[in-house]
């Protein structure tokens, strides 16, 4: 049948100097009813654009789609056609003609498919893109499974490719060209392989992250126009009359309504997305109430479950057959906690609110910090559909702790003053890696019997440049359990300095001192705590 459809498409389409042809839909990927068509595709120098033919071949309907080269090529690479002609190389094909150039086009398609998952992904999860694990099959039916829902047409071929009878099959065929084309995202540097999977680029994500705003918009717009151009090129193919593209549209509608009635649910891509832990790897849509999360990662326990910390936060403090973890329940912020901050600073510095831009921060930032060797608690669990995060319970001695004793106590004790100098390294290198704390009060900071200084939030934390805040919010906090008097403020300051310096611009440090920090905190302390933390930044800098 091969050679025959290769004559006749040869026939077809010689007057313009055919390049490639293929066959693909159901009877390559397997569903064909008997009276099925075969679908065709021939590359040529057409200067017509497109055009269908409807043939007869011993006995079967051929359908045959006559594309122009350069059209097919701005499909490929720019979807100029909304995926409706090179689209169907995302779906299992048998190249007839010119089988190099269709592995060639392929590849290039699934390198931009690949690239618009990964960006979808980023918009989706945000920060905490950086502790996701990629399976490379996710890339074979997410960026279809996502168009399907705005063409029921490629919707119907979706759902019959993937059913759970041909989804093997038909997933290894299709794997190849992504194959390919994910060994040159890792030369470039997007994606990276790891034991476990594939993850996404640091400077990727950064990138994605400074222009998420936009690109939400632009997703859905682009989504939209791409359905558009696939009806509106699907009734241009010329040749064939707008009652037959009307007839074949509605008998997709129809097959697909009869499919999904029958077999209502599709295929999740997020089953091949998971997040990386302690304790391995954790389905990226895993669910459970703080309770049914610690039964399955500590089954066999003796589980005792205790409100920690402030009435700001859910936070609790989990003991599984003694050993001790936190859990963090992020829920939507409407009010108080950064309320009065934004007040005074006027709308010049803004906060993340809701529970899963919190949640995905604290959770792509501990990656981030982790693997630059800055310490933060260990991840055992997370859920970004119930916002839960479970970490290790670092034992220590609380920073806030450490300040109340240097402010309160008439004797000097180096050792204090030494904690307070870790601070600034510690914060100093977080600023060295373009991450910005947002939340970096004394309370978030704990010392460990080792005297290692560990972060325990980052829900606030991001890339971005404005380090002088995190400055300002230690010193400035600090400065609230002061004597009205100031004492020990400057020596406290000028340790924080101290250990800042060591691995951080002093620039930084010179802009913390600005009278635009030192208003929004005005109302934290008395006035000659909160004068002495800005003169002494002014003088030691």
């Amino acid at each position: 049948m091969d050679d025959s459809l290769l004559k006749l498409i040869g026939g077809l389409a010689e007057e313009y100097d055919p390049v490639a042809s293929l066959i693909y839909g159901s009877r390559v990927a397997g569903y064909a009813r008997e009276n099925s068509l075969y679908d065709c595709m021939a590359i040529c120098h057409y200067p017509g654009g497109a055009r269908y033919h409807l043939e007869k071949l011993n006995g079967d309907q051929v359908s045959i789609l006559e594309i122009d080269e350069e059209l097919f090529i701005l499909d490929v690479k720019k979807g100029a056609l909304g995926g409706f002609v090179a689209g169907r190389m995302l779906f299992p094909y048998l190249g007839l003609k010119g089988l190099e150039y269709l592995k060639q086009k392929e590849m290039e398609l699934k390198k931009e498919v690949i690239r618009r998952d990964i960006e979808y992904i980023i918009q989706q999860y945000g920060e905490a893109s950086r502790g996701i694990i990629i399976d490379p099959r996710y890339f074979a039916v997410s960026y279809i499974s996502r168009l399907s829902k705005t063409f029921p047409p490629i919707r119907y071929s979706y759902l019959n490719t993937f059913r759970s009878d041909l989804r093997k099959k038909n997933i290894t065929k299709v794997m190849p060209g992504y194959d390919g084309a994910i060994e040159q995202l890792v030369d470039a540097g997007i994606l990276h392989h790891e034991s476990l999977g594939i993850t996404i680029g640091e400077a990727f994500i950064d990138d994605i992250i400074s222009r998420s705003t936009i690109d939400k918009v632009v997703n859905v717009v682009e989504i939209s126009r791409k359905a558009l151009s696939s009806y509106l090129m699907h009734g241009r193919a010329g040749l064939v009359s707008p009652e037959l593209i009307s007839r074949e549209l509605a008998s997709k509608f129809k097959r697909e309504f009869v499919l999904t009635t029958k077999s209502p649910k599709m295929e999740d891509p997020r089953i091949y997305l998971s997040l990386k832990t302690k304790t391995g790897l954790i389905p990226i849509d895993a669910k459970g109430d703080i309770r049914e999360i610690i039964v399955k990662i500590r089954p066999d326990s003796r589980i005792l479950i205790n409100p920690l910390g402030g009435v700001l936060n859910e936070v609790y403090l989990v003991q599984a057959n003694g050993e001790k973890l936190v859990a963090k329940k992020f829920t939507d912020w409407h009010g108080f906690k950064w309320f009065t901050l934004n007040l005074v600073a006027l709308g010049t510095k803004s906060f993340f609110v809701s529970g899963k831009a919190r949640l995905t921060n604290e959770f792509g930032m501990n990656h981030l910090l982790q693997r630059n060797f800055v310490n933060v608690p260990e991840i055992f669990h997370v859920s970004i559909s119930d916002r839960i995060l479970v970490e290790k319970y670092v034992d220590g001695i609380p920073v806030v702790d450490i300040i109340k004793k240097i402010v309160t106590e008439k004797r000097d004790e180096q050792n204090l003053y030494e904690s307070i100098s870790d601070i600034g390294r510690n914060i100093a290198k977080v600023h060295e890696l373009g991450i910005q704390l947002g939340d970096s009060k004394p309370e978030n900071f704990i010392r460990n019997a080792e005297g290692k200084v560990f972060i325990l939030d980052l829900e606030q934390a991001k890339k971005g440049t404005d380090f002088a805040w995190d400055i300002a919010v230690f010193l400035y906090f600090s400065a609230h359990y002061s004597s009205p008097y100031g004492d020990k403020m400057r020596q406290l300051t000028e340790s924080f300095i101290h250990g800042y310096r060591e691995q951080g611009n002093s620039e930084n440090l010179r802009q913390a001192a600005g009278i635009n920090y030192l208003k929004v905190f005005s109302f934290w302390a008395y006035p000659k705590p909160n004068y002495i933390v800005s003169d002494t930044l002014k003088k030691k800098t």
